[in-house]
C-alpha cells in the first residue's frame, strides 16, 4: 500500500512533475510579460497607440502571457489524477481554470493583436489618424470590460486549487487555505475594480503556485515530506 503523502513513481510521479514544471512555466510566462506591459496610458488612446508602438515584441510578450495562464489549466488538468485529491473539486477547479483562460485569452487577444495593429495603422503614413483612434477607443472600452472579469476568474481559479488541497487529506489544510485566501483578494480587487488590491493579491499568487510547482516537482505536496514509496 502507498504512503498517502507520497505519488508512486510508475505512474503519479510523472504526471506530478510535469503538473510542477507547467505550473513554474506558467508563473515565468505571467510574469516576464506583465512587466513588459507597464502601465499604458488607457485613458488616452493617441498616447495607448504611442506606447504600443514604442513596446518592443509587445504581440509575442502577451501571446505569452496567454500560454502562460494556458499552462496552469494543463497543470489542474494533470493534478485531477493525483491521488488523495478530492475529484470533485479537482474538477471544478479545472473547469473554473478552462473558463479563466478562455476570458483570459480575449482579454489578452485584444491587446497583443488588436492594439497592436491599431499602432501600426495609426503611425503608417497617410492613416486616417482620427478614425483609428476612434476604434482604439472602441477597443479600450472592450478591454476596460474584459480586463476584470479576466482578472476574477483567474483569482476564483487559485481560490478553488486552494480549496481543492484543503480539502484533501493528503495535503496541507493551512497551504490550501492560504490560497484560497489569497484567490479570493485577487478576486475581490478585480470585482472592486481596484488595481491598488489586484496587484499584491496577483503577486502572492504567483509566490504561491511557484511553492506548488517546486513541491510537485519534488513529487510531494507543499509542507509534506516526500516519504519512500512501499512495495506494491
Amino acid at each position: 500500500m502507498n504512503s498517502p503523502q507520497h505519488f508512486t513513481p510508475r505512474t503519479s510521479v510523472p504526471v506530478a512533475r510535469v503538473a510542477g514544471v507547467l505550473l513554474l512555466a506558467g508563473v515565468i510566462l505571467f510574469i516576464l510579460p506583465s512587466i513588459l506591459h507597464g502601465n499604458p496610458p488607457i485613458e488616452d488612446a493617441a498616447a495607448t497607440l504611442e506606447y504600443v508602438a514604442g513596446r518592443t515584441g509587445w504581440t509575442i510578450a502577451h501571446l505569452a502571457n496567454i500560454l502562460g495562464v494556458v499552462l496552469w489549466v494543463a497543470a489542474a488538468a494533470l493534478m485531477r489524477s493525483l491521488p488523495g485529491l478530492p475529484p470533485g473539486a479537482a474538477r471544478a477547479a479545472g473547469a473554473v481554470w478552462s473558463t479563466a483562460a478562455a476570458v483570459f485569452a480575449v482579454y489578452f487577444g485584444i491587446h497583443a493583436i488588436g492594439l497592436s495593429t491599431a499602432a501600426d495603422q495609426y503611425l503608417s503614413a497617410g492613416a486616417d489618424t482620427a478614425a483609428v483612434i476612434e476604434r482604439t477607443e472602441a477597443l479600450l472600452l472592450v478591454l476596460g470590460s474584459a480586463a476584470f472579469v479576466a482578472q476574477a476568474l483567474v483569482g476564483l481559479a487559485v481560490a478553488a486549487t486552494g480549496l481543492v488541497l484543503a480539502l484533501a487529506p493528503v495535503a496541507n489544510r493551512m497551504f490550501g487555505l492560504v490560497g484560497i485566501l489569497i484567490g479570493l483578494g485577487w478576486t475581490l480587487g478585480a470585482v472592486m475594480i481596484n488595481f491598488a488590491i489586484i496587484v499584491p493579491f496577483m503577486t502572492l499568487a504567483w509566490a504561491w503556485l511557484t511553492v506548488l510547482g517546486v513541491s510537485l516537482c519534488l513529487n510531494r505536496l507543499p509542507f509534506r515530506h516526500a516519504v519512500p514509496p512501499t512495495a506494491e
